[in-house]
């Protein structure tokens, strides 16, 4: 698709199956700064690199690796993390993420897994690999959180609202307690289309919030743009 400009970085997701997308953005924008103390970090499913390099710039004492399955999404996300002003603290590990055990647990796990659990699946396979659960599922992304999550570690993801319910009940199955959660609205006045997670090993409060991406008249809400302001060059 080309060269997207970030204020601090850019990302060329040429030859990625799955593009850039705003889902992404939203999801680190919201998760990282809750976490400013992270010192290892993993985004499964990397792709291109979006939410590793959003990680450095948030992170400033952050390690993080992509753990990306296809190999022109990591190709991609290599030469992205090389031409960054935070190359040496970003690598990428090309293969299935399951397979992957790092020294030292996680402090956070991020990812923007596949959405399609069924149907037709892409013409492309790169983009049919990013875009089904066949590689990557809420359930296996759970187990493998609650396996290299450090104590006090938590996981990010994104995923359509209608999953709430369900993702919610295989985490606490396995061990993992809801800390944040975010409903998003394209509109006021519309139900939630994507919902945000912080999920921990450790127990404590929940919160719950909405964010609307733009408000009744079409205008975008003042809370979604503060929220992205720190990446986008032009919010629309």
């Amino acid at each position: 698709m080309g060269v997207f400009h970030f204020k601090q970085f850019d990302i060329d997701d040429s030859g990625c199956g799955m593009k850039i997308c705003s889902d992404s953005v939203l999801l680190g924008a919201w998760f990282f700064p809750r976490h400013k103390r992270a010192r290892r970090v993993a985004d499964v499913g990397a792709g291109s690199g979006l939410l590793s390099l959003m990680a450095a710039q948030i992170l400033p004492g952050a390690s993080i690796v992509g753990l990306e399955i296809d190999s022109d999404a990591a190709r991609a996300a290599r030469a992205n993390f090389s031409a960054s002003p935070w190359a040496e603290r970003l690598a990428i590990v090309e293969g299935n993420f399951a397979d992957y055990s790092a020294a030292e647990p996680f402090d956070l796990i991020i990812s923007n897994p596949p959405y399609f659990a069924s149907g037709e699946k892409a013409c492309d396979q790169a983009r049919a690999t990013a875009r089904h659960q066949a590689s990557l599922s809420y359930s296996s992304l759970l187990d493998y959180a609650k396996a290299h999550l450090a104590p006090n570690g938590h996981l990010g993801l994104i995923a359509p609202a209608e999953q709430t319910d369900e993702i919610i009940f295989n985490a606490e199955l396995k061990g993992l307690k809801l800390r944040r959660m975010c409903d998003i609205c394209a509109r006021e006045g519309r139900q939630a289309g994507r919902t945000m997670f912080d999920f921990a090993l450790a127990d404590g409060d929940t919160h719950s919030e909405t964010l609307h991406i733009r408000q009744s008249d079409g205008a975008l809400h003042p809370l979604y743009t503060a929220i992205v302001e720190p990446f986008y060059t032009k919010i629309s």
